[in-house]
């Protein structure tokens, strides 16, 4: 009688940990579009996915030819679409574009594309203003994730445990 409790439990287990490969997320488009090359600076980044993400966790950053970030960090996440503003783009060439899509019950999606944007000349400041003070906030925005990651790993330590525990007395009559 107890043997088919544990497979039972155990096929549970494993039908819930399986991932549905035909629901996975997807990118549907990109704007601007991967490869395309643009003669007027956009003021946005925008990602659309096949599944509504998540309002913590997705992250996306765009860096210039010289490698300097030059998005402005602020994040939208709008049902299925994920939006970062830039800074105004003030060098011609191909911009890399890095993502993480972070959506319920789905692998995070990550990658990469490119856009060119060419006709722009790159602008002095003619004042000697000075620099923005660099921001010392190390806060981690993934803190909740990371922290109900941790749990939980505690909880599936524990259940392996207890089933491994019941399994040596079911098996030992």
């Amino acid at each position: 009688m107890r043997k088919p409790v544990v497979v039972a439990v155990l096929l549970g287990l494993i039908a819930i940990a399986a991932v549905n490969p035909a629901s996975a997320n997807s990118i549907i488009s990109t704007f601007p579009a991967s490869d395309e090359v643009l003669t007027v600076a956009p003021n946005s980044v925008t990602i659309n996915s096949s599944g509504a993400l998540m309002d913590l966790g997705s992250q996306i950053t765009v860096v210039d030819p010289n490698g300097v970030r030059v998005d402005d960090g602020s994040i939208t996440v709008d049902g299925k679409n994920l939006i970062v503003g830039l800074k105004p783009l003030t060098i011609s060439g191909a911009y890399l574009v890095t993502y993480e899509l972070l959506t319920v019950n789905d692998v995070p999606l990550d990658g990469t594309f490119k856009f060119t944007v060419n006709g722009l000349s790159e602008i002095t400041n003619s004042t000697n203003s000075p620099a923005p003070e660099p921001s010392n906030d190390k806060s981690n925005p993934n803190k909740t994730t990371d922290y109900l990651v941790i749990g939980l790993l505690v909880f599936a330590f524990f259940m392996l445990i207890l089933l491994s525990r019941f399994a040596r007395k079911t098996f030992r009559k």
